[in-house]
């Protein structure tokens, strides 16, 4: 499998040519999956082992339509009602927040098509089928290791960089976060949104090293946000703050790897985009499937050549040739 930061060159050319191609095969049953968000790192890596996947194991069953949500709730649930409208069998889609998809969703199963939430579920009474994880206990992991290594204790000046506000799994990260550091006695200086994103994380954190230089410890609700941190504190020449994130996307575990992060989580990513596909071809024949909540796992710098080989595609050579010189 291609690195992330090989895909991310993909073309919007190249996107289309897959619609197309897999949209002219009429005969066979459709299959639509809505990326939350193809800017999203992990998102996007989601999708494309999905596609590996499909490609390799189903491309006779039925074919594949991708499509983008822009982390956009309006557009996300327009692309669901078009793709029902568009009579496709079954619609997989990451979910960006648990609530607003919901009628959506519920119209399209009443329409004849199969739902599959997958990266997150939906307040939907049980209409779609997911493949889920804990979000708050993948911020409480994270802070568990800061506690038990002695980063974090009564009296630690913390700040906490939020996702998307409104959605599920910022939400509840942060909520993992800000609970076991309450309950440890750490002072949380500031809490903000990046929107996910490393150009937003950026300058919050560029502003936190002057209005707030005790800062000890930042933990980011994912990866993306934790390199914003990382920039900034490089710019600042500040190696002292331990930054905590979730993902274990490409980036973040190079980070890892190289000393700049301190631990990431890792979500079972073959489990959302390999299940996805499983499911999507157990319903296309008539089978019965199981929603499922999948576990992550804690990521310190001894485990992350394993990711980045399984999930990133490297090979040791590779792995070795990250490391700063």
């Amino acid at each position: 499998m291609k690195k992330v930061l090989a895909i991310l060159l993909v073309t919007v050319l190249a996107f289309s040519m897959i619609t197309v191609s897999a949209s002219a095969e009429t005969a066979k049953p459709r299959v639509a999956f809505i990326c939350k968000g193809y800017s999203d790192t992990y998102c996007y890596l989601v999708m494309q082992i999905f596609l590996d996947y499909y490609q390799k194991t189903y491309a006779d069953l039925y074919t594949v339509d991708t499509f983008d949500g822009e982390f956009d709730s309006d557009k996300i649930n327009t692309l669901i009602e078009t793709c029902t409208a568009d009579k496709y069998d079954v619609i997989i889609m990451q979910q960006n927040d648990p609530d607003t998809p919901v009628p959506y969703v519920k119209a399209a199963v009443a329409a004849g098509t199969k739902v599959i939430i997958t990266v997150g579920s939906i307040n939907d009474d049980g209409e779609s089928y997911y493949l889920d994880a804990d979000p708050v206990q993948q911020g409480s992991l994270l802070v568990e290791y800061a506690i038990k290594e002695g980063f974090v204790k009564a009296g630690t000046k913390c700040a906490v960089l939020r996702g998307l506000d409104g959605t599920f799994h910022s939400e509840g990260r942060t909520e993992g976060f800000v609970t076991l550091l309450n309950e440890v006695g750490a002072d949380i200086v500031d809490n903000q949104t990046a929107e996910w994103s490393t150009s937003k994380a950026m300058p919050i954190v560029e502003s936190w090293l002057i209005s707030n230089p005790e800062i000890e410890c930042i933990f980011a609700c994912n990866d993306d946000m934790a390199l914003g941190a990382l920039q900034a504190m490089s710019l600042g020449n500040r190696t002292d703050i331990k930054v905590f994130s979730v993902d274990a996307n490409e980036l973040g575990c190079i980070a890892l790897k190289n000393g700049h992060l301190a631990a990431t989580v890792a979500q079972d990513t073959f489990g959302y985009a390999n299940g996805a596909a499983d499911f999507a071809a157990a319903l296309i024949k008539g089978e019965t499937v199981e929603s499922k909540r999948l576990d992550s796992k804690l990521i310190l710098a001894d485990q992350v050549d394993d990711i980045m080989s399984t999930v990133h595609g490297y090979t040791d050579e590779e792995i070795a040739a990250v490391i700063e010189k």
